[in-house]
């Protein structure tokens, strides 16, 4: 048939509607090939067989010849081209063609697959229209061996009627053959629609079973089926999303599959997990969904699937291992950068977020506890990541046993890395910003040091103050105060000569900040707001653990230095037991307490302070407003005015020695601390003076508070630099009686000045500059490790402020001591040191500074050398004679 012949059949056919189509218009729009003879076979049927016989030669024919065109590209070559209103005939003229051919003679309960509008029909016996249908079959087939009509939109319900007509002839059929020709959704789309249809045989839906199980088998599969079940039948209302997820579920993550089988469904989950977590459409928020819920249940398989089980924990955390045991322990390695740490947490955080019914089970969160934790505290605060740190985390803790939750709250307390079943960041892991800019950073290798265990209880609370699991916060409370008190009683007085060796001191240093990590902890919980209601609504439970704590303390007292336990509730549940004074219990605790203040084991201050607490109106016979609550409820207000005024009430208080503040100053202590952190300068600077005022109550622990909140890597940089300041102010008011705490302040600031930070070092060298300055310069035990650090400084730090200040430190240094001569030993050092500062050094202001710190050591040595006779006469006999 000639190639025009068999266009202008198509065009004629395209034009027709399927409803007005009978057999006298499509013979007339076969006119031009009628000449052409058929089959003696076929010569011999009926009018309807023939006009279908010609019209598939006619599709086969054309298929062939007319759809491709070859045209010149140059001299010597020919490209193919697509004719594309030729395709449009050519399809449209196929998609009517079905209606008379595959559609008409598949059985009935198939027909109902596709639609069908052309009125036509044929008469025949069943062994006639199984042969008919097999040679529509065999006709289509090789229309489809070109994927650009196999793959064609407009030719699904053609690929639907052709699939339907080749299962039907031959079930038991290899499925390679014939579904290896379209795309896998449209694929499973025809499967499904078919295995679904009422009145298929058995043998039928077992076959059609078995080809979905494959296809879901191969590489893609997975996914395909997802598309296509989540969007058959999204139009019928009543039939939720989820109800579709667990149906796929529990296709793939039954029982009985093969290994092979698992493996691949399992990848391309986990794939197409990744894919759908990112995309951010609807859509892909309901696969994501969908992909959860069948790791879910591949993770719930027994024991005899723990390679699946591991699989899908090396997804999801498989990144974190490298910031557990990094590959490479060379200072400045970059383990992560921020990208994908993002990543990373973003994909855990879809998984384990919600509804436990809705997520992957929460106890794989467990052993990285610790890990997002200490993670959570390297972050910079306006990071997205900390959120998602967070969300898992309270995930994970309000989906534990109390058991389990104290466990959890143990190991953050002591830091410990000796269980294995819980992960850790790497020590030496730290942050390093790029470009002065916080939200572009990377996780890298630092300096060597000491791996201690670090406490990260308070990063835990504060994780746990910011989320709104009330419940969780009142489990968590009750726990640290059972354990509180556990440490309490079981610690040893001083006194006591029951045992034959002294405990390490060690075990007594790790104990100590145990206790103070968790009173820190409970305070803070306390005086959160929004933990208020569940505390007072619910308040039993607490009071029966204060009830038989304090009845242990009592009936084991025996010297003033046992009654910590009772001081701890005293000072910390003083508010809570006069807000709850009309309960019954309540009283139990007060009589208690007054026994035990009249006993001789009650030291003299605690005695005021329980005479204070017992001596309170309760809350029905006054307001129970005094001044100092008055006065820590505006501090602990938001509003940084509130804040202002609160402290000058406070400031009142201590300088007219106010009973109940002076009972509660290391509430106050705590309080100011917390305020340290207001952004307003103002509110800043009343904190410094209330810490200050502190000074005349506290004075120690002010000073150790301080030091402690600068040299905690936990807190951020921006706390600490203000703590650094509020340092120096501090000690500038104590004048010559810092000198009792000269040591620990140059240590902490000494240490500072090896922040891995620029502006850090350059605080710390200005804090130490400023103590020195307090001191009088009389830090001569310091004078050389100064002297060590700050030519080090000099010489080594890349950062140009950093040098000039570790400069001018020592140039003051140098101009203050007195009796540097005593330092003979040194001198000849630092004058070649300055000295070659001034000569190699890049920088004027460095050089001028070195000039002048060599000026001031010249003059020194010059008054030295030149002293009068009768001092050399005191110097040699002591005095004049």
């Amino acid at each position: 048939m000639d190639a025009a012949e068999l266009c202008k059949v198509l065009v004629n056919t395209a034009a027709l509607q399927p409803k007005e189509t009978t057999l006298q218009t499509l013979s007339d729009c076969l006119k031009p090939v009628l000449g052409h003879p058929l089959p003696p076979a076929v010569s011999s049927s009926d009018v309807m067989w023939q006009t279908s016989y010609r019209y598939l030669a006619v599709l086969t024919e054309f298929s062939n010849t007319g759809l491709i065109e070859r045209q010149e590209a140059g001299p010597s070559e020919r490209e193919e081209v697509i004719n594309l209103q030729n395709l449009s005939h050519f399809i449209a003229t196929t998609e009517l063609v079905r209606q008379f051919t595959l559609h008409l003679y598949l059985p009935r309960e198939l027909r109902g697959l596709s639609t069908c509008e052309a009125q036509l029909m044929a008469i025949v016996d069943d062994r006639e229209c199984a042969r008919r249908l097999a040679y529509c079959v065999a006709q289509y087939g090789q229309l489809f061996q070109r994927k650009m009509l196999a793959y064609h939109p407009r030719m699904a319900e053609c690929a639907m009627d052709f699939l339907a007509g080749a299962y039907h002839l031959d079930p038991v059929a290899s499925a390679k053959t014939r579904l290896d020709l379209f795309p896998a959704e449209l694929v499973f789309r025809c499967l499904l629609t078919m295995k679904g249809t009422f009145g298929v045989s058995p043998d039928l839906s077992m076959t059609l079973h078995r080809d979905l199980l494959q296809m879901t088998g191969t590489e893609g599969g997975f996914a395909s089926l997802c598309r296509t079940l989540l969007t058959i039948g999204e139009s019928k209302e009543g039939t939720p999303s989820w109800r579709k997820a667990e149906v796929i579920a529990k296709i793939v993550a039954s029982r009985g599959h093969t290994k092979q089988f698992y493996r691949q469904v399992l990848s391309d989950c986990l794939a197409f997990y990744r894919w759908a977590s990112n995309d951010g459409t609807d859509d892909a928020r309901i696969y994501a969904g969908t992909c959860i819920e069948c790791l879910k249940r591949f993770y719930s398989l027994p024991a005899a699937y723990r390679e699946l089980q591991e699989r899908i924990e090396a997804h999801f955390f498989g990144r974190f291992d490298e910031l557990i045991i990094p590959p490479e322990l060379v200072t400045g390695y970059v383990l992560c950068d921020r990208n994908r740490l993002l990543s990373t947490l973003h994909d855990c955080s879809m998984a384990f977020s919600g509804s436990s019914l809705s997520s992957l089970p929460s106890v794989m969160l467990v052993p990285y506890i610790a890990l997002f934790t200490r993670l959570y505290a390297l972050l910079p605060t306006s990071a997205d990541e900390r959120n998602y740190l967070q969300s898992m985390t309270i995930f994970c803790l309000a989906n534990r046993t109390k058991d389990e939750l104290r466990h959890v709250l143990i190991d953050a307390i002591s830091g410990s890395t000796e269980d294995k079943s819980m992960k850790h960041l790497h020590p030496r892991i730290v942050v390093k910003t790029l470009e002065e800019n916080e939200s572009n950073y990377s996780l890298v290798m630092g300096p060597s040091r000491e791996s201690e265990g670090e406490n990260l209880l308070p990063v835990l609370i504060e994780m746990l103050k910011s989320s709104d699991r009330n419940l969780l916060l009142y489990d968590t409370f009750l726990i640290l105060l059972k354990e509180l008190m556990i440490i309490s009683s079981s610690d040893r007085s001083p006194h006591d000569d029951d045992s034959l060796v002294d405990e390490p001191e060690v075990m007594i240093y790790k104990r100590f900040h145990r206790k103070y990590a968790i009173i820190q902890s409970l305070m803070e919980l306390i005086s959160h707001k929004h933990f208020h209601a569940q505390l007072y609504d619910n308040p039993s439970e607490v009071i029966d653990v204060l009830k038989a704590s304090i009845s242990q303390a009592i009936e084991t007292a025996q010297t003033p230095q046992r009654s910590d336990s009772i001081e701890i509730i005293v000072s910390i549940f003083q508010e809570f037991l006069t807000r709850t004074r009309h309960l019954k219990e309540v009283d139990r605790i007060v009589c208690l307490l007054q026994r035990y203040r009249t006993s001789g084991c009650c030291s003299v201050e605690l005695a005021a302070r329980i005479e204070l607490l017992c001596s309170r109106p309760t809350p029905d016979d006054d307001d129970g407003v005094t001044p100092y609550r008055n006065a820590f409820s505006l501090c602990s207000d938001a509003e940084p005015y509130c804040k202002v005024y609160g402290t000058t009430l406070f400031l009142k208080l201590l300088k007219e020695r106010d009973q109940e503040t002076v009972a509660q100053r290391h509430t106050v202590l705590i309080l100011a601390l917390a305020n340290l952190r207001s952004d307003e300068s103002y509110a800043f600077l009343n904190s410094v003076r209330l810490l200050v005022g502190l000074c005349d109550v506290l004075e120690a622990e002010v000073i150790d508070a301080l030091v402690k909140e600068y040299l905690n890597e936990g807190n951020d940089t921006d706390y600490r630099l203000k703590v650094g300041e509020a340092t120096v102010k501090t000690v500038e008011t104590l004048g010559p009686l810092t000198i009792r705490y000269r040591d620990a302040l140059l240590n902490c600031f000494l240490t500072g000045t090896r922040h891995t930070l620029n502006e850090f070092r350059t605080s710390s060298l200005a804090n130490v500059g400023a103590i020195c300055r307090i001191l009088s310069y009389q830090v001569h035990t310091f004078f050389y490790e100064l002297f060590m650090i700050l030519s080090a400084i000099v010489q080594t730090d890349q950062y140009l402020p950093a040098r000039r200040a570790a400069m001018l430190v020592l140039a003051q240094l140098i101009e203050g001591m007195d009796g540097l001569m005593d330092f003979q030993e040194y001198l000849l050092l630092i004058y070649r040191f300055l000295k070659h500062v001034i000569a190699t050094d890049k920088d004027d202001i460095t050089k001028v500074q070195a000039a002048v710190a060599l000026d001031h050591l010249k003059s020194k040595t010059k008054d030295f050398l030149t002293i009068n006779p009768q001092d050399l006469e005191q110097r040699m006999f002591g005095r004049v004679i």
